[in-house]
């Protein structure tokens, strides 16, 4: 049995309300080199769909890449001439003999270290980075509104900020204001202790 062919002029296929055709056939049509089964008339919900033009296109070799590389050197310029004329805040030579006091965390383990420094090592090191991380887990579940603006989000707001804002805390007084046994120095002042 041979396939329907489809209706070649508009006034060949059916409309509603007799503004625009409607095609009810259910063969497959090929529109722009894609097949559909239907087309449905009105505007996409995304808008009109606007087919890019020659001109609008950029290449990404050269215009593109140019442009990062230049940046790049640029960047890596003005490094290059901040370390040349300032001296890096460095210490003597690692002496493996010799403990500093304080021996501070890298700064991203600051807080981490301060927590340390007031709790029991399994509740520090252990409990309470498993209870952030399984609260964090958990805060969708929580928080269950269905928009996405954070006016919105009441909850995961302001657990988030609170939790942030603490490590935060954390992290700047483990990072600058802990000096000798480490006891508290603010970072303005030079302490004089055994280094």
């Amino acid at each position: 049995m041979p396939e329907p062919k489809p209706p070649t002029a508009e006034a060949d296929m059916p409309t509603t309300s007799g503004e625009t055709p409607v095609e009810l056939s259910p063969t497959p049509t090929v529109i722009r080199g894609k097949r559909v089964l239907g087309v449905v008339p009105g505007k996409p919900v995304a808008g009109e769909r606007k087919e890019p033009a020659d001109d609008d296109m950029v290449m990404v070799w050269p215009h593109l890449l140019v442009r990062h590389a230049v940046a790049t050197l640029a960047t890596m310029l003005v490094v290059l001439i901040i370390a040349m004329l300032f001296d890096a805040p460095l210490r003597d030579v690692a002496n493996p003999t010799l403990t500093p006091n304080p021996e501070k965390a890298p700064w991203y383990f600051a807080a981490l270290q301060e927590l340390l420094a007031h709790f029991h090592p399994l509740v520090a090191g252990v409990l309470i980075p498993g209870a952030i991380i399984v609260g964090l887990i958990a805060l969708p579940y929580i928080d269950r509104s269905t928009y996405l603006q954070p006016k919105h989000r009441k909850v995961a707001t302001t657990a988030f900020t609170a939790f942030i804002i603490i490590w935060l805390i954390l992290t700047i007084v483990g990072f600058a204001f802990r000096g000798p046994n480490w006891g508290w120095v603010w970072p303005w002042e030079e302490w004089h202790g055994e280094l």
